[in-house]
């Protein structure tokens, strides 16, 4: 589903007060030597944010809330891009089957880890599945 404009500015908004605040030393370093700021991804925000809930050292104020609530959809997005890219290098490059596929993510039998699949797909519109890697010709 396309984003507005506003609701695209608010997003990197709340990814760089997110990275600013939660980001820690590795992104102070990244950041440090100009140029554009480098923010978390929203996956990696919202993770920020619910690391320092349970984080005694670490406060999290209803601001943070906010924008790792704003991000939600968006590393949803993420993660289920990453769930087919995985899954699609699990069947093309490493020969898995459905089985071991539903095996792996604990889902029971192949049918309910194609139909989960298949779903993903439907709701990610943009993602191309790889082709499958070319065995190499004989001689």
């Amino acid at each position: 589903m396309p984003q507005n404009p506003d609701s695209y500015v608010r997003g990197a908004a709340a990814l760089e007060r997110l990275t600013r605040r939660h980001g820690g030393e590795p992104y102070r370093r990244l950041n440090s030597y100009g140029g554009p700021y480098l923010a978390a991804s929203p996956l990696e925000a919202v993770m920020l944010v619910a690391k320092a809930l349970h984080d005694a050292e670490e406060s999290v104020t209803g601001q943070d809330l906010d924008d790792a609530i704003l991000l939600l959809d968006r590393a949803r997005d993420d993660l289920d891009h990453h769930e087919l890219e995985l899954v699609d290098a699990a069947r093309l490059r490493h020969g898995r089957t459905w089985e071991q596929i539903a095996t792996a993510a604990g889902e029971g039998d192949r049918r309910t880890a194609q139909t989960r699949y298949s779903r993903l797909r439907e709701r990610t519109p943009g993602y191309t599945a790889p082709a499958a890697p070319q065995k190499a010709a004989r001689a």
